[in-house]
């Protein structure tokens, strides 16, 4: 198969990516597991990466539809930062509310975001209203 990020692709390559946008299976890493534990800064400081998906994880093209808030250390505005890499590919904004017994009640945040190769190395940095918080997160996938 023709990866279809290579060079410049066909019309074929477009009507399958399309195809597969709408038809995939839907995926969430990690799976099975909790999420992972993004630190913050100071107040609105990105904090340090940390990784999401480890390289050589996702074995065919990707990208990533949306973010699940597994839970947070503080009622806070975040913005959480997704790099291929070290490499920025998306930006995404979300605030939590207190929820019963600590545990944080979000609907998944969307993403956009190109496709990445597979194989590509997710990580995050975290920035947010308060001062080094912390957002536990998974992803949500399909593979192309």
């Amino acid at each position: 198969m023709i990866e279809h990020i290579s060079g410049k692709p066909t019309t074929f390559d477009n009507v399958r990516v399309m195809e597969e946008h709408a038809h995939s299976t839907a995926k969430v890493y990690p799976t099975l597991a909790g999420g992972v534990a993004v630190l913050s800064g100071a107040i609105w400081t990105l904090g340090n990466f940390v990784e999401i998906v480890p390289i050589n994880t996702i074995a065919l093209d990707f990208d990533i539809h949306w973010l699940t808030v597994e839970n947070v250390t503080d009622d806070e505005i975040y913005e959480l930062v997704l790099y291929a890499a070290t490499t920025e590919i998306a930006r995404v904004r979300f605030g939590v509310q207190p929820g019963i017994a600590n545990v944080v009640t979000a609907a998944p945040v969307p993403v956009m975001m190109a496709i990445q190769l597979k194989n590509t190395q997710i990580q995050a940095k975290l920035a947010s209203s308060g001062d080094a918080e912390t957002a536990t997160i998974s992803i949500g996938y399909h593979n192309y």
